[in-house]
């Protein structure tokens, strides 16, 4: 077993330019499930962001100087052994709405910690926060990469979520449903890995046919969330975060369970209805 080493702390991508316009922004409502009657997410005349698209850079390709042809983030710059490895959770925090109509933003990412994983893996922790034109923070990506090929001796161990389900019904379940070419639709926001569209490259990684972006998944549950919480107020979440736990295929019902534990403040899961497999789990939504 290989051991991953502490020193990798600090790597950047270094300053990236991430732009986008209110086709983007209503091209990823699309991707995301937006319905006709969200008209909010689909029209430019008083447009409306749902706020996960702050995700979009994080695995982005579309819009973002220096050109990628590929998405990546700066796990990549590590040249590590990425047999086994996944992406495991993500959290986004807003720190002030999302322009709908467009904007130019400075990028970053860089790792933050390395963390132990039973003594078995090792997780890597990234943070990519955006910037606008002033300089002040727009959005922040916390993402952690599990890597199988590593251990992380001396690192601390992987922290455990704060959330607890309550021993009660879910204050909101909302059902929806994941269209066949849904994955095809998402990548047109910038994730075009090869894994959500070549059945040969599906294959090769152990799945019989292509699968769900995770932070589509994410902005599904984003989307209902908003809808139950902050209904037609999406500019006052806060931050939404879960851990991704199963692959999903294309064309399946999804449910969402949601439960309301604080003001502000809400636990989430989200469930495939063919499996009962569940797809997001220990998922915090939180609002003002």
């Amino acid at each position: 077993m290989k051991e991953l080493s502490r020193n990798i702390i600090g790597t950047t991508t270094g300053k990236e330019t991430f732009e986008y316009t209110w086709r983007d922004i209503v091209i990823y409502a699309l991707g995301v499930g937006a319905k006709e009657d969200e008209i909010e997410y689909l029209y430019e005349e008083g447009l409306k962001v749902i706020p996960s698209y702050g995700v979009v850079p994080y695995w982005g390709t579309f819009g973002i100087t220096p050109y990628r042809s590929m998405p990546r983030n700066v796990t990549y710059l590590l040249n590590l052994d990425r047999q086994g490895s996944l992406h495991m959770a993500h959290k986004l925090v807003l720190h002030k709405p999302i322009n709908p109509m467009g904007a130019k933003l400075t990028i970053e990412d860089v790792v933050t910690e390395v963390f132990d994983w039973k003594g078995k893996s090792s997780v890597v922790r990234s943070k990519l926060t955006a910037y606008d034109q002033s300089g002040d923070k727009v959005f922040t990506n916390i993402g952690d990469t599990l890597f199988g090929a590593y251990t992380a001796p001396g690192s601390p161990q992987f922290p455990k979520s704060e959330v607890s389900f309550p021993d009660r019904d879910p204050d909101f379940v909302e059902k929806d449903f994941i269209a066949p070419n849904q994955h095809l639709l998402y990548r047109m926001s910038g994730d075009t890995n090869r894994l959500h569209v070549d059945m040969g490259e599906a294959n090769k990684q152990g799945f019989e046919k292509p699968i769900m972006q995770g932070l589509c998944s994410f902005g599904y549950a984003c989307r209902l969330a908003v809808k139950h919480l902050i209904p037609h107020e999406p500019e006052r979440m806060k931050s939404i975060e879960a851990q991704i736990r199963s692959p999903l295929y294309p064309g399946r019902d999804i449910e969402l369970r949601l439960w309301k534990v604080d003001d502000g403040k809400a636990y989430f899961r989200v469930v495939n209805l063919a499996t009962n497999k569940i797809v997001l789990e220990k998922g915090i939504f939180e609002w003002e």
